[in-house]
């Protein structure tokens, strides 16, 4: 039987270094640290996004369409231990994830444009489907975007709140698995992204933590 897919809301704001610190004050009250946090208080996330041979994903998300869907994979605190293949959906609004973890070997493959040498399909479906739109579209790595999470949760609610803090790109795919990248910033100096997840509601007390207007 299939499990039916989970659909949330991921709700974005660009805030100021200070509101970032005010809301980190507050949001402590309420929420536990993310289980991966380091002994820093946050990590490192280094995204590889793929788009296919139009540019279907870029222009999507430029004109705002609703309905769509995108590649990454995902390596955290610039280690290969862990190596996340995403398919993230957005339907009405909402956001779903399919998620997969993959090998160095088809990392680098893919990285290095060996794809033919070896067939990498498998029993995972989520890898035989990005491989299927790999072959079929031309989907091809296009950017890397590295920044450091600060990460706090509610479990019981399945809540998740973000401040994402030095979010920078890369256009030199070929070197996502080298330690020192040449990144250059995306947004304006002094600011940061806050991410609210949930699924169905936002309870009173993250509401009332995460407003700036008190």
């Amino acid at each position: 039987m299939n499990k039916k897919r989970k659909f949330r809301f991921e709700n974005k704001y660009i805030i100021t270094a200070g509101q970032m610190e005010l809301l980190r004050n507050r949001i402590e009250g309420v929420c536990d640290l993310d289980k991966f946090t380091s002994q820093y208080g946050d990590y490192n996330i280094r995204s590889l996004y793929f788009d296919d041979y139009k540019g279907t994903s870029y222009y999507d998300n430029e004109i705002g369409v609703d309905n769509r869907y995108k590649y990454r994979i995902r390596i955290y605190n610039h280690s290969t231990d862990v190596i996340v293949l995403e398919r993230k959906i957005k339907i009405n609004g909402r956001i779903s994830k399919d998620r997969a973890f993959i090998t160095e070997e088809l990392l680098s493959a893919i990285l290095e444009e060996r794809m033919d040498e070896e067939n990498y399909y498998c029993e995972v479906p989520l890898i035989n489907r990005f491989l299927d739109d790999y072959y079929n579209s031309y989907l091809r790595p296009k950017v890397i975007v590295e920044y450091e999470r600060e990460a706090y949760v509610l479990e019981d609610e399945d809540i998740r709140v973000t401040f994402d803090k030095g979010i920078c790109f890369s256009d030199d795919v070929q070197s996502f698995l080298e330690q020192e990248l040449f990144l250059q910033p995306i947004m304006m100096s002094g600011k940061e992204l806050l991410e609210v997840k949930y699924t169905e509601f936002l309870p009173e007390t993250i509401y009332e933590a995460l407003n700036l207007g008190k």
